[in-house]
């Protein structure tokens, strides 16, 4: 009898089962509790372990282990941590498969509605989403096949971070965006409200970066740079487009005082220039400068505003050229040369094959020089009237007189040089004289600089113990006055490509993620709920 009894309440329990999980229950069930608030309530009050696992023991099994279905308006899953003291994560998802399409989450999205992939909202201080991959993949993988974005960030606070990456446990590439061919930009950043008119802004930037390294990272020691990239096509490296009223468009700034390196370092291997600049302005009020180069500091020394240097062979390169409608090349103030001032042009009697120079007359003066004929009257004079000016900018005129036509032993100034017109007289009556008056120049320049009539000059300050040409006195290059040894480096630098080598690594992974596509057994089996 014990043994039917125990049969029957075996049948009973089987029963029981078969009613409770083969038919739908349309009351709630409170697992932990006698109030549930779902359909499904499970409250864990012990002090440890989980309210619910699920263990999905059979390894051949590529079903999902949750499957979870919503055909209602809400969200198929509602997560919420409501401990204030609690400081771990809400989720975490942990994959230790090795395979080439593990991955800790995926997301897909029907290619046909404008849904957003993931919606992140942060209202604390904290990060929105924290990456932090410490192997050689990737922690945060975007694929967009349709037109939407990778990520959109909508910031509304006041100091927050759309996006932070920190690569300071073991370095690699924060963020690799691939086109290949196709057109596309690979980061836009829109900061203002109105592109015609704005109304409102603030002090946005594009691009916002701080690098401080000590290492070399290759060759020409590269310490580290705000910006590098390779341009490959016939396109253009950089292009910066500035709309505004006021503002630079571009500002490069060296704040260390003791860094000697050029702000600036451009080289070509083709034939073009390293730099060109135009303005393009037709309606400018006053004088435009297309380029301005200037040394504004107060140190006591011979700095130079602009310095061209070309010496590919011996006897050939021009340091400087300038072409211009009125002149080609003007100094306000002094001009100096160390070699000859030559006057060179094609030779007019074999102008393919040969150049004929003049060169210009040295002298320990500041000299002016007027030449001319006159023909004596019949008393045996002639008045010479120089240029209306000549009594402004000239003194201590001398004088040089030449017969012509006849020998005129008694030729002499019988009045010299007064309200711009002198006398000559002792001459033949109806002949030529030929004159010439050179005279110092004194115009209101050297009458405030007298100094540069000195022919002698002391070398004070940084002059002292430098040449002009240390090369004729047997001195090493270094002791030039206008030694610049960024001519120096210019022979020896090289094009920096600091991201070369990662580019290469990239690409090579970026073959690899063509694998990370879901297959379509994977899609199928995500659609049909496995």
């Amino acid at each position: 009898m014990k043994t039917n009894c125990k049969s029957v309440f075996k049948k009973i329990n089987i029963l029981v089962v078969f009613l409770l999980f083969g038919w739908s229950i349309t009351a709630q069930v409170g697992i932990g509790t006698t109030t549930p608030d779902a359909q499904v309530d499970i409250v864990a009050p012990a002090a440890t372990g989980n309210a619910l696992q699920v263990n999905h023991d059979n390894t051949s099994n590529a079903s999902s282990s949750i499957w979870l279905r919503n055909f209602g308006l809400g969200r198929s899953l509602n997560l919420q941590s409501l401990n204030t003291a609690n400081n771990i994560p809400a989720l975490q998802i942990s994959q230790i498969g090795t395979g080439a399409n593990a991955r800790g989450l995926d997301i897909l999205m029907d290619p046909t509605s404008s849904a957003i992939g993931l919606a992140v909202f942060q209202n604390g201080a904290n990060d929105g989403i924290y990456v932090n991959p410490t192997g050689t993949g990737y922690g945060l993988f975007n694929q967009i096949t349709g037109s939407g974005g990778a990520i959109y960030n909508l910031l509304e606070g006041t100091s927050t971070l759309g996006i932070f990456q920190d690569l300071s446990q073991n370095g690699g590439v924060a963020e690799y965006i691939n086109l290949e061919v196709q057109d596309g930009t690979g980061v836009y950043v829109n900061a203002t409200n109105n592109p015609a008119v704005p109304t409102s802004g603030g002090d946005s930037f594009s691009l916002l970066s701080d690098v401080y390294t000590n290492t070399p990272t290759g060759a020409g020691l590269v310490y580290g740079g705000i910006l590098a990239g390779t341009q490959y096509g016939n396109g253009v490296g950089v292009i910066v487009n500035h709309q505004g009223l006021q503002g630079r468009n571009a500002e490069f700034n060296v704040n260390n005082p003791g860094n000697n390196d050029p702000v600036i370092f451009a080289t070509s291997q083709g034939g073009g220039s390293v730099i060109i600049g135009e303005n393009q302005n037709n309606t400018i009020v006053g004088t435009a400068y297309v380029a301005d180069f200037a040394y504004t500091g107060t140190d006591v020394a011979d700095h130079v505003g602009v310095f061209g240097f070309s010496v590919p062979a011996a006897g050939w390169g021009i340091g400087s050229i300038g072409q211009g409608g009125w002149y080609g090349m003007f100094s306000v103030g002094d001009s100096g040369a160390t070699g000859v001032k030559t006057f060179t042009i094609d030779h007019p009697e074999d102008p393919e094959r040969k150049i004929l120079k003049h060169f210009s007359i040295e002298s320990n003066e500041v000299l002016n020089m007027y030449r001319g004929t006159e023909i004596f009257d019949a008393n045996g004079k002639a008045v010479v009237n120089l240029p209306d000016y000549y009594d402004s900018i000239n003194k201590n005129p001398s004088y040089q007189l030449t017969p012509i036509g006849a020998a005129m032993p008694n030729l002499y100034i019988e009045s010299e040089i007064s309200n711009g017109k002198f006398i000559i007289a002792g001459g033949e009556p109806n002949k030529k004289v030929s004159w010439q008056i050179t005279s110092e120049r004194n115009d209101p320049y050297l009458k405030q600089n007298p100094e540069q009539r000195e022919v002698v000059v002391i070398k004070e300050g940084e002059r002292n113990g430098k040449y002009l040409n240390p090369e004729l006195y047997g001195q090493p290059k270094e002791k030039g006055m206008f030694f610049n040894a960024n001519n120096e480096n210019q022979k020896v630098n090289k094009i920096h490509n600091p991201v070369l080598d990662t580019l290469d690594q990239l690409k090579v992974k970026r073959d690899k993620m063509t694998k990370l596509e879901p297959s379509e057994e994977e899609v199928v089996a995500n659609t049909n709920g496995n």
